[in-house]
């Protein structure tokens, strides 16, 4: 069910032109994961928001995987955590570290 969901948001034209550059696609996901990571800490968060928030970070994911070519489709996110953990590690193995850049640490990119 998630992946459908996610497909038909992928589907849709953005409202907005996104950045096709990498720091900018990092940028943008890191304030995804943010939001994410703060769901549920007032809680007031509705499962509706929560799920709009999960669904609004793997897209930016998946945008940001296809930038730097890494292989993905929304179809993959049946289990969205085996699939997000999958596509961390490959874009750590292209240079680009959430736990590292999470704490504002600087680390050198690929």
């Amino acid at each position: 069910m998630y992946s459908e969901l996610l497909s038909g948001l992928c589907a849709d034209v953005d409202p907005l032109p996104l950045p096709v550059s990498r720091d900018e696609l990092v940028v943008i996901l890191l304030q995804c994961r943010r939001r994410t990571d703060g769901q549920g800490s007032d809680g007031e968060h509705i499962m509706s928001e929560d799920l709009a928030l999960e669904l609004d970070h793997d897209r930016m994911l998946l945008r940001l995987c296809t930038a730097l070519g890494i292989e993905t489709a929304p179809a993959r996110f049946g289990n969205p955590l085996v699939e997000r953990e999958r596509l961390e590690n490959r874009l750590r193995e292209v240079g680009v570290d959430f736990r590292t850049l999470d704490d504002n640490r600087r680390i050198s990119a690929a």
